[in-house]
């Protein structure tokens, strides 16, 4: 392939008008998001989305331009320009949003080419990972049929909130929920304890404690102590973030301490820090974000890594359709069981998908996404329409 024209779009949904989503560390003002758009010189348009950008999409427009010289001027396998672009940035792109930036960059590039050669993104995808090195290790015999989303969300103020949003995903067939902690410990053991009597039968729960990114992360001590509460209290699935990013012994101590699985880190852009995280048996489940860690190409790496150490693989998902399908048709290749599917209304999320998204009682078929690329689109009123507005997104407090 060969590029004729790269550039940024950000996009918002503004939410303010909406019930408020709010967690125990932040809320979300609006949906940014911080797309990047890659022509090529048969005119294959190709979509890439940074996962940071929910919180900093304004970075990324300058962060392209200091790419720019390190694009290549002819033919290039898609594979390739991650590692070429981190090859040649090192001194400031190792790590953090311009990662994610040379994500997008990746998954556009693959999406323009899969569309070149007339074959869905997850098909293009499972055919590059010899050229991957180690990642080959993330090769399957055989691409799956489906695969099961889990249901993300659960953010509110009360329990009554959280609690209806559980019982749509139900509904929904979704047999996974996702919610997150509230103000305090406290306040969200008494939401598990709420939730307990509620459940449908053969519901699972995931908690995510949302520490990864608070700005003042819970005592350890707290941590171990609502974990307990959790695994004692509903069915779980896995128990995310307990603990800040960067505090590898702290996962490490509460993984000792708990039955119910700890997973983390989606906010690691690195993939190295999935290694120190796992070297050090501070996970059971990692979730590297195809739009954060950097790529298919490192997140191929991860997934590979995590097999070799037997610590299982979900991927966080978290943005606009774009991201959504991107990590779709990657789970597929290679080979990943479940999906995180946000549910929370963003109507820029269906907006950028040409037709919705293929999943039906929580299950995703493969023979849904059979159009060239990822299925991604950009509407001619995209940018009028979720006009960008600055300084929102989703804010820490």
């Amino acid at each position: 392939m060969r590029i004729e024209a790269i550039r940024p779009v950000l996009l918002s949904y503004d939410n303010r008008d909406d019930p408020p989503l709010e967690w125990v560390g932040g809320r979300i003002w609006a949906w940014n998001a911080a797309l990047v758009e890659v022509r090529t010189s048969t005119g294959a348009v190709g979509l890439g989305e940074v996962s940071q950008a929910t919180m900093a999409a304004e970075a990324v427009p300058g962060l392209l331009t200091a790419l720019r010289p390190y694009l290549p001027d002819g033919e290039f396998a898609a594979i390739a320009i991650g590692d070429q672009l981190r090859s040649y940035t090192r001194f400031w792109a190792r790590g953090g949003i311009a990662s994610g930036v040379i994500a997008a960059v990746e998954l556009a590039c693959l999406d323009a080419e899969a569309k070149e050669q007339g074959v869905p993104l997850w098909q293009h995808l499972a055919g590059q990972l010899d050229q991957l090195g180690h990642a080959g290790g993330a090769r399957v015999d055989r691409v799956p049929e489906s695969i099961r989303g889990y249901a993300s969300g659960g953010l509110g103020v009360t329990e009554q909130q959280v609690a209806g949003w559980v019982a749509e995903q139900e509904s929904a067939g979704f047999e996974t929920v996702k919610i997150r902690a509230m103000r305090d410990p406290e306040t969200t053991v008494g939401l598990l304890e709420y939730l307990a009597p509620r459940l449908r039968p053969g519901t699972r729960v995931a908690l995510d404690l949302v520490q990864g990114c608070a700005s003042r992360p819970w005592r350890i001590a707290d941590a171990i102590e609502v974990g307990r509460a959790f695994e004692s209290i509903l069915p779980y699935h896995w128990y995310e973030e307990p603990c800040a990013a960067e505090d590898v012994p702290g996962y490490a101590e509460v993984t000792a301490a708990l039955t119910v699985p700890v997973s983390g880190v989606e906010s690691y852009s690195v993939r190295e820090d999935f290694g120190h995280l796992m070297a050090a048996d501070g996970v059971r489940v990692v979730q590297p974000d195809v739009g954060m860690v950097g790529g298919f190409s490192q997140f191929a790496r991860v997934v590979a890594d995590a097999r070799d150490r037997g610590v299982d693989s979900i991927p966080h998902v978290w943005g606009s359709g774009v991201q959504l399908l991107n990590s779709a048709h990657v789970a597929f290749a290679l080979g990943m069981p479940l999906l995180e599917v946000c549910t929370l209304k963003n109507p820029m999320r269906e907006a950028t998908q040409g037709k919705p998204f293929p999943i039906v009682d929580g299950v995703i078929s493969r023979a849904d996404l059979n159009e060239p690329g990822s299925g991604a689109v950009l509407p001619a009123d995209a940018e009028q329409r979720f006009a960008f507005v600055p300084a929102l997104g989703m804010k820490i407090t």
